[in-house]
C-alpha cells in the first residue's frame, strides 16, 4: 500500500501514457486496415481501348480496378484528377502491384472528340502510363448511362459543346462489387490515400 502512495503519481502517468498510446494505436493503425464495405455490384461493359482491343469490367477479375470517368477536353477536374492518379500508379509500380493487381479504367463519355490520338495526349500530358491503364472508348449515350449506372452524373451541356459531371474516383474490388466513391476534387486527397484504400483489398 505504502508503494502505491509513494509511486501513485507515477502509475498514473503510466496508465494515462498507456491509453493515449492505444487509442492512437488503433486511430492510425488498426482502424486503418478496416474493411472498405461492399457498396453493390459494379455495372460491367464492353468498351474499347485506344489499341481497339475490347475491354470488359471481367477482364481483369481478380484485380483492384480503378474506374474514372472523364473527357480530354475538361476544363477543370478532369486533368489533375487523371494526374494524381498517375502518382497513384507510380506508387504502386514501386510495389510491383500495377497490372499485376490493380488496373486503371479511364472511360471517356466524350468519344467523338477522344480519339485516340487525343486520349494518347492527354495521357502524356498528365503523366499517365498505360502500364496496367485501359483509357476506353464507347458510344456517347451509352457511356453516359454507364456513369450513372455507377452513380456517376453527367450533363451535356449543348450550347457550349461540354460536359459537367461528377468528379469520382472509384474503388472496384476483385469480385467486381464496388467498394469507394472518392471525391477527386477534394484538396486534401492525395495519392497515399487512394494507394491505402486500394492495399485494404490486395
Amino acid at each position: 500500500m505504502s508503494f502505491v502512495r509513494q509511486h501513485g503519481f507515477k502509475i498514473a502517468v503510466i496508465a494515462l501514457l498507456l491509453a493515449v498510446g492505444a487509442y492512437l494505436l488503433y486511430s492510425y493503425v488498426w482502424k486503418e486496415q478496416e474493411p472498405l464495405p461492399i457498396e453493390k455490384a459494379a455495372p460491367n461493359f464492353e468498351l474499347q481501348d485506344i489499341d481497339g482491343n475490347t475491354v470488359t469490367l471481367d477482364t481483369d477479375k481478380g484485380k483492384v480496378q480503378i474506374v474514372y470517368f472523364f473527357f480530354a477536353n475538361c476544363p477543370d477536374v478532369c486533368p489533375p484528377t487523371t494526374f494524381l492518379l498517375s502518382q497513384v500508379q507510380e506508387k504502386l509500380i514501386e510495389q510491383g502491384k500495377m497490372g499485376s493487381k490493380v488496373v486503371f479504367n479511364s472511360i471517356t463519355f466524350d468519344p467523338e472528340r477522344d480519339t485516340a490520338d487525343e486520349i494518347k495526349a492527354f495521357a502524356e500530358r498528365n503523366y499517365a502510363k498505360l502500364e496496367g491503364w485501359h483509357f476506353l472508348r464507347g458510344e456517347e449515350e451509352a457511356t453516359i448511362k454507364l456513369a450513372e449506372d455507377y452513380d456517376v452524373g453527367v450533363l451535356k451541356i449543348e450550347e457550349q459543346n461540354t460536359f459537367a459531371h461528377y468528379n469520382f474516383i472509384i474503388i472496384v474490388d476483385q469480385n467486381g462489387q464496388i467498394r469507394k466513391w472518392i471525391n477527386g476534387s477534394d484538396e486534401e486527397l492525395t495519392a497515399d490515400d487512394i494507394v491505402k484504400d486500394i492495399n485494404k483489398l490486395l
